[in-house]
């Protein structure tokens, strides 16, 4: 019998019903808990030590969101109390225990009141209401740039109609964002206010996850036959992936990560770049007439993603990076202002690593070939970082900022590919000659160029790189 015909993992360790409804259970997400999914046996479910502590962390986060729960239909209890008379008339067991409908899988609960205010627009004089308008606006304003701090409407990925297109549909895209919105102002507000946009985050975030799963029940199969169904996913996934990021969250975003990487695998560059394969014509914002800003925009996040998630996980990328960053529609360059090469190196050095590893548990490790492959990357390396600097003075702008970017990304690499070599040799002349140039180049950012995109590039070298973190801190 397979686990999936079983139940997630989290569903069993809690020896729980599971609905198996991919990519994560309503069981889990109607509680607001990490779902393992339905893949290979977890490595913490080892029968002692770490899967005690994993039944722990499951605890912690259920009982979490029970007093979360309680606490909303307290407030909302308050909010909409009748008058003193009135109560002696209502029955006595009208009262739920939220504690109680959660462990007996009543995921309604917390749809009730509140929550169902925010869903519908307040009048007709608009498509959202004052509140979610609000958010909405904070999201394009504020939370997008800090998403895609290297982002530029003026790029060929367009102006993000695609985005309020999919916005104003209303469907678990929007949910999404304004959980992350909500999330986003909690953080900047006093204690109150952040109390109550981290209360409306959880609803929305809540919210999100069921329409998430309803949309992927009845819309799975659709996804590869029409574009603009393809993008409502890949972008609510990155949403929720962004909150998780936001929150804090260790591992909860690989899971929305690997339910796109499921998906991407089903495509190739030419099913969905090529002009036969269009969108229903119900949905032409992202059909043949018009170009597919929303999807080249979205493949590319996910890609690079998968590439940038190798480093904190162990893990080799899981798509045809190589495939995808060789079409001419996804370029990351548009998106992140680092260019393609670059990212395909990334990906090429978290297979040298793995490959490694193997090798040598294997005890097979030839130190010839590692040097071999090694010196590959290296040759690639330093003819772009060559190119950088001679085109350098002849760039625009925007130009300008995307070589200073893929600059300290190809640094990065140096760095990484000597410590995978060689080891974490912080004396190693290769790898001190990177982070000096690292640190110059830091040292003469333009006071417009952000650092927010450069989170992987600073931290790829581990210890070294984070002396490049505090004097980047500094010149910030």
């Amino acid at each position: 019998m397979s686990a999936i015909s079983i139940g997630c993992w989290t569903c069993r360790v809690r020896h729980k019903k599971c609905d198996i409804t991919t990519p994560f259970c309503r069981e889990c997400s109607d509680r607001n808990v990490h779902c393992h999914g339905y893949g290979p046996k977890p490595a913490w479910m080892d029968g002692a030590s770490e899967e005690k502590k994993e039944r722990a962390r499951i605890k912690l986060a259920i009982n979490q969101h029970v007093r979360r729960v309680r606490k909303m239909q307290n407030r909302a209890k308050r909010r909409t109390s009748p008058p003193q008379g009135l109560k002696e008339m209502q029955p006595a067991d009208s009262q739920v225990n939220a504690s109680t409908a959660l462990d007996t899988g009543d995921s309604n609960l917390v749809q009730d009141t509140s929550l169902e205010s925010v869903d519908r627009p307040s009048s007709q004089d608009g498509i959202f209401d004052p509140q979610a308008a609000c958010l909405l606006m904070h999201y394009l304003d504020q939370v997008f740039p800090w998403q895609f701090p290297y982002f530029r409407s003026t790029s060929r990925l367009g102006n993000r109609g695609w985005l309020l297109y999919l916005l104003m549909k209303r469907g678990p895209l929007y949910h999404a964002v304004l959980s992350l919105s909500s999330l986003h102002q909690s953080a900047i507000l006093g204690s109150e206010e952040e109390y109550q946009q981290k209360e409306k985050a959880l609803e929305h975030h809540s919210r999100a996850l069921r329409e998430f799963c309803k949309f992927m029940s009845e819309e799975r199969g659709k996804l590869l036959d029409d574009n603009a169904r393809l993008a409502e996913f890949l972008a609510c996934s990155l949403i929720l992936i962004s909150c998780e990021v936001f929150r804090g969250a260790e591992h909860n975003w690989l899971l929305h990560l690997d339910a796109v990487i499921c998906v991407i695998h089903s495509l190739s560059p030419e099913t969905v770049f090529d002009a036969r394969y269009t969108s229903h014509a119900g949905s032409s914002v992202l059909s043949h007439n018009r170009p597919k800003e929303g999807l080249e925009f979205l493949l590319a996040t996910m890609v690079s993603l998968d590439l940038f998630a190798c480093l904190p996980t162990g893990r080799v990328p899981r798509l045809l990076y190589q495939q995808w960053l060789r079409t001419s529609e996804i370029q990351v360059a548009d998106l992140l202002s680092c260019e393609n090469w670059v990212m395909v190196i990334i990906g090429d050095l978290a297979c040298l690593g793995e490959w490694k590893e193997v090798q040598e548990k294997d005890g097979m490790l030839s130190i010839s070939e590692l040097a071999r492959r090694g010196e590959e990357i290296k040759e690639r390396l330093t003819m772009g970082i060559e190119k950088l600097v001679l085109t350098r003075d002849a760039q625009e702008n925007h130009e300008a900022q995307t070589s200073w970017v893929t600059l300290l990304f190809a640094l990065a690499c140096v760095v990484l590919l000597h410590t995978i070599v060689s080891g974490p040799l912080p004396a190693l002349p290769e790898i001190q000659s990177a982070v000096s140039r690292s640190i110059i180049a830091l040292q003469n950012r333009p006071r417009t160029y952000s650092l927010t995109g450069l989170v992987w590039a600073l931290f790829s070298g581990s210890d070294i790189s984070s002396i490049v973190i505090i004097l980047s801190l500094h010149f910030d």
